[in-house]
């Protein structure tokens, strides 16, 4: 009951910033999650694209691999109510870590399922920051039973110099 509370504590420390397209940084996520995936399918999805599940509420520590961007990703079946997602990411030192947005959101679909990116982050390479989102406005776990977001490593690929 108290690792629930502190959870709640955390992650209510989230930016209530409505702006979509602005970076958006909150308070320190002080607690993590240590629960499991609860299907074998969840555990398959998540080896499948490098990727966590997270559910809406809940804060994670999250692997960053070497060469990468974290990307944030909901369901694009939440429609609009995705713009009132509010996250919060931490490195180890408890930094606040930069999210980044566009107004033009990038859809994927994995799983069976279409993905919108909702925030892209990066932090050191090889260490592991803690994840927390909720959904500010209560809209998505009203409409949706078990809503959760994926935070899927994206490669970063090197631009090489012009050539002469």
């Amino acid at each position: 009951m108290a690792i629930a509370a502190l959870v709640v504590a955390a992650v209510s420390g989230c930016s209530d910033d409505p702006s979509e397209g602005s970076a958006a940084t909150s308070t320190t996520v002080g607690a993590a999650s240590s629960a499991p995936a609860t299907t074998a399918g969840a555990r398959d999805d998540e080896a499948a694209d490098g990727g966590l599940r997270i559910l809406l509420g809940e804060v994670k520590k999250v692997p960053v691999p070497a060469d990468a961007v974290l990307d944030i990703r909901a369901p694009a079946a939440w429609g609009q109510a995705v713009g009132g997602i509010r996250c919060t990411v931490t490195d180890s030192s408890g930094r606040n870590e930069d999210l980044r947005s566009s107004d033009a959101k990038k859809t994927e679909t994995f799983g069976g399922t279409e993905w919108v990116t909702v925030w892209t982050f990066s932090s050191a390479p090889n260490s592991d920051v803690t994840v927390g989102c909720r959904d500010a406005e209560s809209k998505i776990a009203a409409a949706h039973r078990d809503p959760y977001l994926r935070v899927v490593p994206r490669e970063i690929v090197p631009i090489a110099p012009p050539q002469r």
